[in-house]
């Protein structure tokens, strides 16, 4: 039995998807059943990270889980999913896949790669054996940093990002669910090749025959308008610290772990963008 947390999400969904193709025996987990009324209906669980004894019955008989991060105020965010991974430790559940961030450690400019730090802590106190994948930012996601005039803002000064698509992290978490004894660790989870924003900006300024760019700001200058978008200034933070970490180098080297778990290489940008050119429609109408 293998349990998917956040399956009505975009990585914990398509994770199902793969394990259903092969036949595994599965258990969905969401905050929202409704959104996967396409699914047997048996395999669903309604279960939220911060209610206990509804991660008790969701993890009960499973082998193998797989936990997607949740979102939450840095700190909490941590604490959440340690309810989960005791939740898992008292079900005796044999292996635990966990989506983390690649650079997680104490000190890290993002706010979620700290949280993403204590959760492996969390794992390793756990005595569960587990796999910890490290991802990179989403190549899906570049389009929604570009504004209505076509420029990404923020402090990431030259720093460069090793961009991975949703679909190679939900084929390399795949992997690791239906083989946890063979990759158990922890293992960055990338793209071919480390871009800064600027090549990233003039790379989708290519495909689209549109100007793009990247115009670098100070912290101070990124707090200012963001702050007007009436959002919690934990956010404001955590939107920033992204920044902050490619500045700092958190998120420039590549890896092979797609490669080695699934037998394809990661898609580059330029060839992930051709294949789902809909991704791009925000910035057509820049």
């Amino acid at each position: 039995m293998i349990l998917v947390t956040g399956a009505s999400g975009h990585v914990g969904g398509r994770v199902a998807d793969l394990l259903a193709e092969r036949d595994y025996d599965l258990r969905l987990m969401t905050r929202t059943p409704d959104a996967l009324s396409g699914r047997n209906r048996e395999s669903v669980v309604q279960a939220d990270y911060a209610e206990p004894d509804q991660l008790d019955a969701a993890f009960d008989g499973v082998d193998v889980a797989f936990l997607v991060s949740g979102y939450a105020e840095p700190g909490t965010r941590a604490r959440l999913h340690k309810n989960a991974i005791d939740a898992a430790a008292r079900a005796g559940v044999q292996h635990l896949v966990y989506l983390s961030f690649q650079g997680a450690a104490p000190d890290s400019h993002f706010p979620m790669s700290r949280d993403h730090y204590q959760t492996e802590q969390f794992l390793k106190e756990s005595g569960v054996p587990y796999t910890a994948l490290r991802d990179n930012l989403y190549l899906d996601l570049i389009p929604e940093l570009f504004g209505p005039d076509g420029v990404v803002r923020g402090p990431a000064g030259d720093g460069t990002v090793a961009w991975v698509s949703r679909e190679d992290v939900a084929q390399t978490v795949a992997a690791a669910l239906a083989n946890p004894a063979a990759h158990a660790g922890t293992y960055d989870v990338t793209g071919p090749e480390a871009l800064s924003l600027a090549d990233t900006a003039d790379r989708l300024s290519s495909l689209l025959g549109t100007p793009l760019r990247y115009e670098e700001e100070s912290v101070e200058e990124g707090r200012a308008w963001r702050r007007q978008l009436d959002v919690p200034e934990w956010e404001v933070e955590t939107w920033l610290g992204s920044y902050r970490a490619i500045a700092a180098g958190e998120l420039a080297a590549p890896s092979d772990t797609v490669e080695r778990f699934t037998g394809q290489p990661p898609a580059r940008l330029d060839d992930y963008f051709e294949e789902h050119p809909e991704l791009l429609d925000p910035l057509r109408e820049t």
